[in-house]
């Protein structure tokens, strides 16, 4: 039986993935699929809508199998980075056949010959890139200029759109790892990833999310999720304007207490950022306004919320550089149905790259390099227990355990 992976945030799962999953494993042929989800920070830097243990749930029950979480480290980063988490825990499974992604193209011939022209860049590219960037430009403005430079206008073009910028980031590590991975995307339908008004055959994540916060009429969000998620979402804390207003202190407080030349060494900082993070800290009143003054036209807000939740928790350009040289990476299951457990002792048959994670209090010894890697997935989950109003202890990757569906 083939055995299908796809990179996911499900913030939430809505029809849109139902239909993506259905698309991805009639394509592929595949009978089982793995997905690789980002924990309670997303790849945006935003507080992820419910917790990674719910969001695995939800799509469990919607039919996705088996639900592993990317590291922290490389999910709420950029496009880049995410990608190569992602890839490395798919191709480390030793077993992955295919893997699916939505893209605004849909065209992944198309979508190869920008990873290519993103492979093939030399010191043309570079200086065109460091020329963009020296106009103040942000740095995926200067890339695309420098796609089109190369390669042209219609390639460029592809690498404006989120979906098509993450797909174009897969393909290009998919390459540079030699992954036997089949590659396959689905046209995304429907709304614009950035729509914020529910609509359409199919509506945007961000666009539900605006609409279930605070106060949802649940009967018509039944119009945007499938019943599985419906039901979930359900017995779930709706409060996200909560989360954001109680995680907005704890940031202050952090900038504040650290030195510039602390801030400046956070892995999404550097060029003096933190400096600039610090100084405009003193003077806010709300999350909203300290990334809008902090963001400028070569800082994208992206990037800056980014920084303040690498800021929030530690995340050193050191220690990141670290995991990245020693490829430390491995699949944390969050959740599981039958077909999953089967495909977790086929994977633990084929021999996996990187170690397959269930228990870390029995899997991970103190001192192991893994640490390196986990101690920013357990920090990232007790902040999210403590804005979110959870028991810290019950809710810690310490005590709860997947979710198993059979």
């Amino acid at each position: 039986m083939k055995v299908l992976g796809i990179i996911a945030e499900y913030n939430p799962f809505h029809k849109g993935h139902l239909y993506h999953l259905a698309e991805s494993k009639e394509m592929s042929g595949a009978g089982v699929c793995v997905a690789v989800m980002s924990g309670n920070f997303t790849q945006r830097g935003d507080v992820a809508f419910f917790d990674k243990w719910d969001r695995a749930k939800i799509a469990v029950d919607c039919g996705v199998d088996l639900v592993l979480e990317m590291p922290f480290a490389y999910a709420c980063n950029n496009a880049e980075y995410f990608a190569k988490g992602a890839v490395q825990i798919l191709d480390g499974l030793a077993c992955v056949d295919a893997v699916s992604f939505g893209s605004e193209s849909g065209d992944l011939a198309k979508l190869s010959e920008a990873a290519e022209a993103l492979l093939s860049e030399d010191d043309q590219f570079r200086e065109n890139i460091r020329s963009s960037l020296g106009k103040g430009v942000s740095f995926p403005k200067a890339r695309a200029e420098a796609v089109r430079q190369a390669a042209g206008e219609e390639t460029a073009e592809l690498l404006g759109s989120p979906n098509n910028i993450l797909a174009v980031e897969y393909l290009k590590q998919m390459a540079l790892s030699g992954s036997k991975m089949a590659p396959f995307t689905v046209k995304r339908k429907g709304q614009g990833y950035n729509a914020r008004t529910p609509g359409g055959e199919f509506s945007s994540a961000a666009s539900i999310r605006g609409f279930l916060s605070p106060h949802a009429d649940l009967d018509a969000a039944a119009e945007f999720l499938p019943d599985e998620c419906l039901h979930n979402v359900k017995k779930l804390n709706l409060d996200f304007n909560k989360k954001l207003n109680s995680i907005f202190p704890l940031i202050l407080f952090k900038i504040l207490t650290e030195t510039s030349e602390s801030l400046d060494e956070i892995f999404s900082a550097g060029e003096g950022l933190g400096s600039r993070l610090k100084k405009i800290a003193r003077r806010t009143s709300s999350l909203e306004s300290l990334i809008s003054e902090t963001k400028s036209k070569r800082y994208t807000q992206t990037r800056i919320q980014r920084l303040l939740i690498h800021t929030l928790l530690g995340l050193k350009a050191s220690d990141f550089l670290e995991v990245l040289d020693k490829r430390l990476n491995y699949a944390r299951v969050l959740a599981f149905n039958g077909e999953g457990a089967a495909l977790l002792r086929r994977i633990a048959a084929a021999g996996p790259q990187i170690p397959v994670v269930t228990n870390i209090n029995k899997q991970v010894p103190a001192g192991d390099e893994m640490l390196k890697l986990l101690k920013y997935d357990i920090l990232a989950s007790d902040v999210y227990n403590l804005i979110s109003g959870n028991d810290i202890n019950a809710r810690s990757d310490f005590v709860i355990a997947p979710y198993h569906k059979f």
